[in-house]
């Protein structure tokens, strides 16, 4: 005789028919909790926006890990789980991207001349600034595009990834001289590209 199931734990039934990902298991134990979850993503989300994004992200975990669930935990406490780990990918993943754009690019302008990208520029302050910042950070972008692949591919490795001129000559079949003469032209051709776009109240000269 089989023991009872715990308080707010899924009967063996319901246990089979949602890990079998039944239409109406899943529209009663998972889109049911929709509120909740949110309110989960929410706590570890900016806005409200971001959470409901981060919800449709959940849902897709949930169901794809459905087979998989025992139902030792209530149901409410994995779903818990699911939640806060799709919400700290996310966090993850945005830090990197944050480090990407504000550090490793911002060293990229610097290296090309860009006089909008000093290392020691100050926290950015407010929405307006954030605009500029976000702006700026686009014609960088913009200014790695429009270099050949071989000029493209140089800075990334120097400038983006920091390897040394030893590492990257290495990785791209090149001595050391060609290594540096052709980061030397691709930075100008970046610093030509970024003053040609700059804002004129930006450039120098």
């Amino acid at each position: 005789m089989s023991s009872p199931s715990p308080p707010g734990a899924l009967s063996d039934e319901e246990l089979r028919r949602l890990r079998n990902r039944h239409p109406d298991a899943i529209r009663e134990h998972i889109y049911n909790h929709r509120d909740y979850l949110r309110s989960v993503l929410r706590r570890y989300t900016d806005t409200a926006e971001r959470a409901e994004d981060l919800l449709q992200e959940t849902f897709f975990q949930v169901l794809r890990s459905l087979p998989d669930f025992r139902g030792d935990a209530r149901l409410s406490t994995w779903l818990y789980s699911v939640a806060k780990n799709v919400a700290l990918a996310h966090y993850r993943s945005s830090q990197r991207h944050q480090f990407v754009d504000q550090e490793a690019l911002t060293r990229m302008a610097e290296q090309a001349g860009d006089p909008f990208a000093a290392s020691d520029a100050p926290p950015i302050p407010n929405p307006a600034d954030q605009t500029m910042a976000d702006e700026r950070k686009a014609l960088v972008h913009d200014a790695l595009d429009e270099l050949s692949p071989s000029y493209r591919e140089i800075v990334k490795l120097r400038d983006l990834e920091e390897l040394s001129t030893r590492e990257t000559a290495e990785q791209l079949g090149l001595s050391r001289v060609n290594v540096r003469v052709r980061l030397h032209r691709a930075r100008k051709q970046m610093a030509d590209v970024l003053e040609d776009r700059m804002p004129a109240g930006d450039r120098t000269g």
